[in-house]
């Protein structure tokens, strides 16, 4: 072999290596758009009333069974579906508000916490009676065609999927920065009792946060329906996924949620690539645990002093 032959053989599989590389930091944005979504919730949640909630995942498992009973049972329009799914998820959000965490506000903080993690025992186990406990496949919804694009392969699927999700953060980011009800809804999860001296309802508050947190999670499960098989046990490991996005970016933090999520899920995708499919999801819960011990506060929040 020449040297000019050997120097396009170097140059060929340095760029099969750059594309590889490309193709799987395409992949973990999309699922990085979705584990966003779940960030989301999260950090909504921690920010207006200091919890974390452990059914986020579950939500969004309920989001996948509502768009397929709307969707493939009932027979309405993929679009319809969407909205009445995560109507409805929302509704359910606001319910256990309302039954399983109102009541122990005054309670200690862990009583509260054991609540939501009861609440994932039961709509696991409600999405097992009604829906059956094997697995649904939705169909496909968008087109089966992949593109070529520079030797990247990205399915148009998986393009369709990220620009639903990020179209959700803008929309959510622009209603809390810029319409009043949002600022509102802002000052009441920094100091309730001056937001409520402003003119701001609690109630409508604690609401907004419920229902927003449990649709945002339902709008993840509804768009990676067509992807994933749905079960009624698939939103404890999307849990998990949101928290240490969530935590990634900075436990509270809007912002941070939404680039936790895409941070984790292209790490996810590349050490599938080039370490093992095996231990992905041993190599995110040590992140998680190297952030929890070094960087609690995550990349965008700041750390906060609490008076006592």
């Amino acid at each position: 072999m020449s040297l000019l032959q050997s120097v396009a053989a170097i140059h060929a599989k340095s760029a099969m290596e750059i594309a590889q590389i490309v193709q799987q930091v395409m992949g973990g944005v999309s699922i990085g758009a979705i584990y966003g979504l779940l960030a989301l919730g999260f950090s909504l949640m921690f920010r207006a009333s200091n919890i974390v909630h452990f059914a986020q995942g579950d939500f969004f498992m309920l989001g996948s069974y509502a768009a397929i009973t709307f969707y493939l049972i009932i027979g309405l329009p993929f679009w319809l579906s969407v909205i009445l799914s995560t109507a409805c998820v929302s509704l359910v959000g606001i319910g256990f508000e309302k039954i399983a965490y109102k009541p122990l506000w005054k309670s200690h903080h862990s009583f509260i916490l054991m609540s939501t993690a009861a609440t994932s025992i039961v709509l696991q186990n409600s999405s097992s009676l009604i829906w059956g406990p094997d697995a649904w496949r939705f169909p496909q919804i968008f087109s089966d065609r992949i593109l070529d694009v520079f030797g990247v392969l990205i399915p148009v699927e998986i393009i369709w999927v990220v620009i639903g999700a990020v179209i959700i953060m803008v929309v959510f980011n622009a209603f809390l920065q810029k319409t009043k009800l949002g600022k509102g809804f802002r000052a009441a999860a920094q100091d309730r009792e001056m937001a409520q001296g402003m003119g701001v309802s609690l109630l409508l508050a604690d609401s907004f946060v419920f229902g927003i947190s449990a649709g945002l999670g339902a709008v993840g499960g509804v768009l990676v329906a067509p992807i994933l098989f749905v079960t009624p046990y698939m939103g404890l490991i999307f849990t998990l996924k949101g928290f240490t996005a969530a935590v990634l970016g900075g436990l509270g933090s809007i912002r941070g949620a939404i680039v936790g999520g895409f941070l984790l899920g292209v790490m996810e995708n590349l050490s599938t690539a080039f370490i093992s499919s095996a231990y992905k999801d041993a190599i995110v819960f040590a992140l998680l645990l190297l952030i929890l011990l070094f960087k609690p506060s995550g990349l965008l929040a700041k750390p906060t002093a609490e008076k006592i």
